[in-house]
């Protein structure tokens, strides 16, 4: 019993830590990004004169950067990159599980890569890196690398400006809207094994989402000893939690991702607008009842994907594509299909009946440059620009060959791109641009799971609203 309770008291300071994270944060003034257009033709170079002379080597820490690069003289979209860029990229790996731990290890022994990508606006980090000279801010005219400049004009990008007037930060756009920020956490669920255990109806509220997961757990119908909901990472906890009586109280994941509202005439944190005890004490409940993984606290992607995928828990909570998810699940399922077993989550609806969508920022997570790599700015400033401009072509290939489009839909011709062209694996390196997610492929079987997100989406746009806040 002592040990259910200190784990429980566990669960209780991660779901404060991933709300609190940024209480000492100041309130930005403005909200409302708008993503760099970009060129898709497959001769198109960077906007600025290419610099001459030797290619200068740019070291990359991003997720996976590893096997973006791996291909080298076989990747010949890699070969275009570096040679319209005059680059050579170099990566130095960071994982889901460790990118905080290592580039706060770099920072502090000064072995920081010369470009890389974090969540830290508005922590400690961030402040510290910008005011002891750990990151370089960019130059104060950006006309020579155009896409860039106007990437950076939006507003919210615009309010990151220091005192000093400088940025010191690329942030990684993921959305054109607030609203669409809906779609980034999902929970999918096992809906044949809630049929198999009698239940008929989908869960459209919380506590109709625990009595499902009660009687999976209780019937048990594939005898693996199944236990409740997980997360990829505890960091999204909030994001679950916090609607159902604190709609503002949910961050990105990041820690920093910190909001205000105005009472009596000033703005005080988001947590004084509803009832926090009482999400803290729906958390603590199923985490007693045993909806909620009992190794919640130790909750890694991988780890926790493959307990899905392997029937061992009965939800799961993260930020994940369905069509990637589903491909996954086929594989490892290959008698159950996807669609036919798992369904995603409906928002459920707060305490005070409202259902609110998650609000985080048009951004998550940004490139920073070494302090130490200043003399290298210009290079990965082209880099950067040439990302922007041929946005489309660093993810999907060359248009044509690999893909078309057709309306607001880019029809991928090449369903093995990743392959192919390895480097599309860090398409997204200079920004998220998650509203790709939101369009068909062409690829019919690949469409059946991306209509799933696409139908989520419009539910959201139509049944949940957008709090009141100052970001």
């Amino acid at each position: 019993m002592k040990v259910k309770r200190a784990t429980a008291a566990i669960l209780c300071a991660l779901l404060a830590a991933s709300a609190f994270g940024a209480c000492t944060s100041p309130a930005p003034a403005s909200s409302g990004a708008s993503p760099a257009s970009g060129s898709t033709s497959q001769d198109a170079g960077g906007s600025g004169d290419t610099a001459s002379g030797e290619p200068t080597e740019i070291t990359i820490a991003y997720w996976d950067v590893e096997k973006g690069l791996s291909g080298g003289e076989n990747d010949k979209l890699l070969q275009k990159i570096q040679e319209d860029t005059n680059t050579i990229l170099k990566p130095l790996n960071i994982t889901w599980d460790d990118y905080r731990q290592k580039i706060q290890l770099w920072a502090s022994s000064n072995q920081l890569p010369d470009v890389f990508a974090i969540d830290v606006i508005g922590s400690s980090f961030y402040y510290n890196w910008t005011e002891q000279g750990v990151v370089a801010p960019l130059p104060e005219d950006l006309s020579a690398y155009p896409a860039l400049e106007e990437y950076m004009s939006s507003p919210d990008i615009e309010a990151l400006r220091k005192e000093d007037g400088k940025f010191y930060t690329i942030p990684r756009t993921t959305w054109t809207e607030i609203r669409q920020s809906a779609t980034e956490r999902k929970m999918f669920y096992r809906w044949d094994l809630a049929q198999a255990a009698g239940v008929t109806k989908e869960p459209e509220t919380y506590e109709e989402f625990r009595d499902m997961l009660r009687k999976i757990i209780e019937a048990d119908p594939e005898g693996k000893s199944i236990t409740g909901m997980t997360v990829s990472i505890p960091q999204l906890l909030d994001s679950f939690f916090m609607p159902y009586g604190v709609p503002l109280g949910m961050g990105d994941g990041s820690g920093s991702d910190f909001k205000w509202i105005e009472k009596d005439g000033q703005y005080v944190p988001a947590y004084f607008a509803g009832d926090l005890k009482a999400v803290f004490q729906l958390a603590r409940d199923m985490y007693q009842e045993g909806t909620i993984d009992p190794d919640i606290a130790l909750a890694k992607q991988q780890l926790s994907e493959d307990k899905f995928l392997q029937g061992s828990v009965s939800a799961y909570y993260a930020n994940q594509q369905s069509d990637n998810l589903a491909k996954k699940w086929n594989e490892v399922n290959p008698d159950k299909k996807f669609e036919d077993c798992v369904k995603l989550a409906k928002p459920f609806p707060g305490l005070d009946g409202n259902t609110t969508c998650p609000v985080f920022k048009t951004y998550w997570s940004e490139s920073y440059i070494s302090a130490q790599s200043a003399d290298k700015m210009d290079a990965i400033l082209r880099l950067y620009n040439y990302y922007l401009e041929n946005d489309e072509m660093v993810r999907y290939g060359f248009e044509g060959e690999d893909w078309k489009k057709e309306g607001d839909s880019i029809i991928q011709l090449n369903s093995d791109i990743t392959n192919t062209y390895p480097v599309t694996n860090i398409g997204d390196l200079v920004q998220n641009a998650s509203w790709y997610n939101l369009q068909l492929t062409g690829d019919a079987e690949r469409d059946v799971y991306r209509q799933i997100d696409i139908d989520y989406w419009n539910l959201i746009d139509e049944t949940c609203t957008v709090p009141e806040y100052e970001p």
